[in-house]
């Protein structure tokens, strides 16, 4: 008597991309849940606003549960947080590359500065628009930020001092170039799409030439 053949399997359905796809071939999957979770939160946040975004929302975006949150985070605002420590973070790497690459060079370092930021900002954060956000952030969370970009302020208004100081460009005040030059890169968030007409590094190589620019350099 013969087996009667077994019956073919029937192909799984396919589930939602958990973590929006964010774990493949990575040897940190922690780091990058944790990094696709602050991204999908910058665009609830855009959508919604932050104060009208839950943490529901932002797991639903990941197609994930509540509960896979709290193993990262623990509310909201401290996903707040993580956005500016991303971006913190991206500056001061911009902010070192600027002058290994031209340590003899300020004005032309603070020109590198503004396009590497642009660079890194708008491939890795995107339409993080919670970036704007700095007035939801808790005190505690806010005063790390603002200690990390003071040293980041420094050391652009030391570039803008020695360009004057070199006669790259005309005296003026470097604070009110780096808060005026600052101001503009990081409102990129509000309206930059990576499906939009202009490419981050055309975006950056606009906004350093305008930096420089704007500083009148000396003839």
């Amino acid at each position: 008597m013969k087996k009667s053949a077994p019956s073919p399997r029937t192909a799984p359905t396919a589930a939602p991309a958990r973590w929006n796809n964010a774990l493949a071939a990575t040897p940190d999957p922690h780091a990058l849940r944790k990094r696709a979770l602050i991204l999908a939160a910058g665009r609830v946040f855009g959508d919604k606003g932050f104060h009208n975004t839950t943490l529901d929302d932002i797991a639903s975006a990941l197609s994930v549960t509540k509960p896979a949150l709290y193993r990262y985070v623990q509310n909201k605002h401290e996903i707040l947080y993580e956005c500016h420590r991303m971006a913190v973070g991206l500056a001061e790497e911009a902010l070192e590359q600027a002058r290994q690459l031209h340590a003899d060079a300020p004005l032309q370092a603070l020109r590198s500065f503004v396009a590497l930021y642009i660079r890194k900002m708008t491939s890795e954060l995107g339409t993080c628009v919670m970036l704007t956000e700095y007035y939801s952030m808790t005190a505690e969370h806010n005063e790390r930020i603002q200690q990390r970009r003071r040293v980041i302020d420094r050391g652009l208004r030391d570039m803008v001092a020695q360009a004057v100081e070199r006669g790259d460009i005309a005296p003026c005040d470097p604070k009110f170039a780096v808060f005026f030059i600052m101001g503009a890169i990081n409102n990129i968030n509000r309206w930059f799409s990576d499906q939009g007409p202009a490419a981050g590094p055309d975006i950056a190589e606009t906004f350093a030439d305008f930096a420089l620019q704007s500083l009148k350099p000396t003839a």
